[in-house]
Order: C-alpha cells, then sequence, then structure tokens
C-alpha cells in the first residue's frame, strides 16, 4: 500500500526509528494510518496490527523493559481534487467501518501485545459527508442549505455532527438533478470526465496527475524529483519555485532524550 501513496518508507526504516526512539528512552508512539485507500485489502488493513506488534517487541527489546506502548491511529481515506486520487471511488462507510473492526479485533484479540496496543479510530461516517462536500459540484449546495435549514450547525464537532441529518436532506434534494451521494462519492472517475474544480488552477498539470493516478494502480514508485531530473508536473514553472536540493547536512539522529 506504500507503493500506492507514493510512500517509499520500509517497514524496516520504521522499525529502525522506533528502535532508536525506545531506546533512547521514549516509552510510546503513535502511528497514523489510513484506511481505504485504493486497490486496499483487508489483509492489507489487518497488517497494520502485524506492525504494531513489531514496534512494541523491538521496543521491549532495545529498552529491556516491558512498559512500551504503540497507539495505533486510523481513519478513512477521502479522496480530494488536485492530487492523483481525485478520480478514485471511496470506500462506502459500511466497508470502512467493517475494515477497522477487523482490525481491532485483531489488536485487542493478541494476548501478548494487545494491552500496549492503544486503537484510536474515525468511523466511516464522517468521511462521507467530507467526501461529499470535498468533491461536490455546485448541486451539493442545495444539500448544505437543506442541512443549515434542518438545523445542522457546528458539524465539525462530533457531539453536533448527524450523519443521518446530512442522508436525508441527501435524498430529498439531489435525485432532482439525477444524481445521489454515492455519484460524488464511492464512483471512480474517468479520464474524460470534466471535473467540478478543472476551472481551476492549482499549479499541476491534469495530464501529470493522471499518468501519477495510473502509477498508484501499478503500484509504481516515483522519485523524489529533488534528487531525480524534472517529472514535468507543472508546479515549478508555474509558480516560479526554486527546489531545494541535496540533504541538509544536519544531524537529526539519534534522538535525544527530554527529560521533565
Amino acid at each position: 500500500m506504500r507503493k500506492v501513496i507514493n510512500k517509499m518508507v520500509s517497514e524496516e526504516d520504521l522499525i529502525r526509528t522506533v528502535a532508536t526512539a525506545y531506546g533512547n528512552g521514549w516509552r510510546q508512539v503513535k502511528l497514523y494510518f489510513m484506511c481505504g485507500l485504493p486497490t486496499e485489502t483487508d489483509e492489507d488493513v489487518l497488517q497494520i496490527g502485524d506492525m504494531a506488534v513489531n514496534v512494541i517487541a523491538k521496543g521491549r527489546e532495545v529498552s529491556g523493559q516491558n512498559d512500551i506502548r504503540a497507539t495505533v491511529s486510523i481513519g478513512g481515506f477521502v479522496p480530494k481534487p488536485h492530487t492523483p486520487f481525485q478520480w478514485a471511488p471511496q470506500l462506502s462507510a459500511a466497508d470502512t467501518d467493517a475494515r477497522l473492526k477487523k482490525l481491532r479485533d485483531k489488536i485487542r484479540g493478541d494476548k501478548k501485545y494487545g494491552r500496549s496496543i492503544g486503537f484510536r479510530y474515525h468511523d466511516g461516517k464522517p468521511g462521507i459527508v467530507e467526501g461529499l462536500l470535498s468533491r461536490g459540484d455546485r448541486r451539493v449546495g442545495s444539500v448544505i442549505r437543506a442541512v443549515y435549514e434542518s438545523g445542522g450547525r457546528f458539524d465539525g464537532w462530533r457531539e453536533h455532527f448527524s450523519y443521518d441529518l446530512w442522508m436525508n436532506c441527501a435524498e430529498k434534494t439531489l435525485p432532482e438533478f439525477g444524481v445521489d451521494v454515492d455519484w460524488y462519492t464511492t464512483r471512480e472517475r474517468t479520464y474524460e470526465e470534466v471535473l467540478p474544480w478543472d476551472h481551476l488552477d492549482s499549479g499541476l498539470d491534469k495530464d501529470w496527475l493522471w499518468e501519477d493516478w495510473q502509477d498508484a494502480l501499478d503500484e509504481t514508485e516515483v522519485e523524489d524529483c529533488r534528487w531525480t531530473p524534472c517529472f514535468d508536473c507543472g508546479v515549478c514553472p508555474q509558480l516560479d519555485l526554486d527546489i531545494q536540493i541535496g540533504p541538509t547536512g544536519k544531524k537529526l539522529l539519534p534522538l535525544s532524550v527530554v527529560n521533565k
């Protein structure tokens, strides 16, 4: 999955880094993940539990202590405009919650390491509303207005958020336009489709984004352009930017212990 999002950091890199932290006195690390990335399977998500176990095991090994903890924090992936994933289908709320439940059960079911692994997650429903707003067009304005007129306020706060309110308002307003929530969220787009934000110039070339999307589906790694020839994404010439080339020369590791 790291190849899909072009994060060229191996599990060995992660284990080596947390070993340095644990070996220098840290007792807890937080690991952040996303659920619902393109091409993802249930098994991909369950491997997060294996990684957390490896982190705890390495922490105990290098520190000689058993009071080592790791927190897995995970939420649903929401495709966004002006990124290679603007064409991607979003995982449904039900499928997101099902995968997160499997991961939670796996972590909690590990008798040797489960108590040392915290698990925090965001369920799939807020992500669907975020996806609707992220890739919606002017027709979604009718949904927003209906939610407001129905009493929706401060929806960014969990205690005020109502998924049912958003879905009910969408069901009342969107059929008039021949679309629904799934059309905006869980549907994959084609290259030929005119996207609502195509008239906005973020500096990135659309053809380059499409090529990057195809590379993601093929799990093709794209090198960091600071160390390789230009990939012609369009940002530098349009925004008159100069890339900072090369390492800083500063020593970043090992980390030093902060005494409180």
